[in-house]
């Protein structure tokens, strides 16, 4: 036969087991309990507009961080010309009575568009509304320097080797430098170098 301490034994724990079931049970429904409430919570919160928050475990990543908004780009103009300038914009060849356009790079007779006119032997005619500087520098200067220049009106006398910076009639800040000058005294022409900044 089974000793009465054995049958005590048993029935602590069975005891204890239905306790352990009871307090296991009620946790359970506490916590469905709660989730039945913070449904029904946001439910009439949604139904009366006003905003949810998900619980933090259940919030997507991509939802708690900012998202950066895309930027404009604006262009920063470039302050100083290349060293030494391309090809294209050395060794111009222009003959007395001839007219250069910076903005188009072009050598013409005077017309409506061209920037500066070799009107006479050794000297710039400003025209259309261009500028040149007759304040020259000894180095090639930067943009804002020709942005911030002193222009005057008239004709100007092309030295060799000094910066001379230009507005032209299209608005394009530059510099020009005479390199020499053509043929013997009175001279013929000149031979510059330009740069327009963009």
């Amino acid at each position: 036969m089974i000793s009465s301490r054995v049958w005590l034994a048993v029935l602590l724990l069975l005891t204890f087991i239905l306790a352990a079931c009871a307090v296991t049970q009620s946790s359970i429904e506490t916590a469905v309990a709660q989730t039945m409430q913070i449904s029904l919570l946001e439910t009439a919160a949604a139904e009366a507009g006003l905003p949810t928050r998900q619980p933090e475990a259940t919030q997507p990543l991509e939802a708690t961080m900012d998202t950066p908004q895309p930027t404009e780009t604006v262009a920063v103009p470039v302050e100083i010309a290349p060293e030494p300038l391309p090809a294209s914009a050395k060794g111009i060849i222009l003959n007395n009575g001839e007219c250069f356009n910076f903005d188009n790079d072009q050598v013409t007779a005077p017309d409506t568009e061209c920037d500066v006119w070799l009107a006479e032997p050794g000297l710039f005619r400003q025209m259309n509304g261009a500028q040149v500087s007759g304040y020259v520098t000894m180095t090639a200067p930067t943009r804002t320097y020709c942005v911030e220049g002193r222009y005057e009106p008239g004709d100007l006398a092309v030295q060799t080797d000094l910066y001379m910076c230009f507005i032209s009639s299209d608005g394009r800040i530059g510099f020009v430098v005479a390199r020499s000058y053509l043929g013997a005294i009175p001279f013929t022409g000149i031979v510059f170098d330009y740069w327009v900044f963009e």
